[in-house]
């Protein structure tokens, strides 16, 4: 099977290829294009090369990838990879093109090709004309109202808001939570209702007492029996470890592909 990857994140790239790769050693990378204008041109001067299947995500660097197959006659299944909510998803089921929600895995992409195989003899040209109706309905995802916290400090309630919380601790069901400028409040709420609420990608439980934010870390060191320790801006008064348990999942949050 050949196939041409549209991406213009080098770690997505890089993921996606592995697990290609990983699934069907036989599988042939035609091409790995990052931008609208070098997948039009990659296009254009290989017409005669025969392409099974085109993996491509929707926002590039110069646009939406839509435009490469609006503008050109390339009739070709495509796999879409996007990071956009199901309602926005649910447009792609139109002709036997399917999608990857990001982060991808390796489930997601053998089902993704089975998919193009059971469905491959219904392909058609028609696929032009959906892709150019999902461009006229395409909307970009508003971002939601990121979630607050209710601190109490004496009389006083003060509100704080996700993206302003460095780290939170508990420590004898008493949470504590830090602020990226320093100033540390309590919250009356448990430490699995804050995770819920926190977003995820920002956000990592490391153990159970710590939760960190993208922003707090400076660095993270090799600590022993396999963990990690985090130097954390704002400094917390102990050694913060990664549990042995979570260190893979970390570093893979730290990368963007969790």
């Amino acid at each position: 099977m050949n196939i041409i990857l549209i991406e213009d994140e080098a770690i997505a790239m890089r993921m996606l290829r592995k697990l290609l790769l990983a699934l069907d050693r036989n599988l042939v990378i035609l091409a790995e294009l990052d931008s609208v204008a070098d997948s039009k041109k990659w296009f254009a001067e290989n017409k005669g090369l025969q392409v099974d299947v085109v993996f491509s995500d929707i926002q590039l660097t110069d646009g939406l990838s839509f435009e490469i197959f609006e503008s050109m006659d390339i009739q070709l299944p495509i796999i879409f990879t996007t990071a956009y909510n199901e309602y926005a998803i649910r447009a792609f089921k139109v002709n036997g093109v399917d999608y990857l929600l990001k982060p991808i895995n390796e489930v997601e992409v053998q089902a993704a090709l089975n998919k193009l195989s059971q469905t491959k003899s219904l392909f058609s040209k028609n696929q032009l004309f959906e892709i150019q109706q999902l461009m006229q309905s395409f909307q970009p995802i508003q971002p939601s109202v990121a979630p607050s916290f209710l601190a109490y400090q004496k009389e006083k309630i003060i509100p704080v808001r996700s993206e302003s919380i460095a780290w939170v601790r508990i420590e004898n069901q008493v949470l504590t939570v830090m602020l990226l400028n320093g100033q540390k409040l309590h919250l009356e709420e448990t430490m699995d209702s804050v995770e819920k609420r926190l977003p995820k990608a920002e956000y990592f439980k490391i153990n159970r007492q710590y939760i960190v934010s993208r922003k707090s870390i400076v660095e993270a060191e090799f600590y022993f029996n396999n963990r990690l320790s985090l130097k954390l801006n704002p400094i917390a008064a102990e050694t913060v470890v990664v549990s042995r348990e979570r260190v893979s999942l970390f570093r893979n949050w730290l990368q963007g592909i969790v």
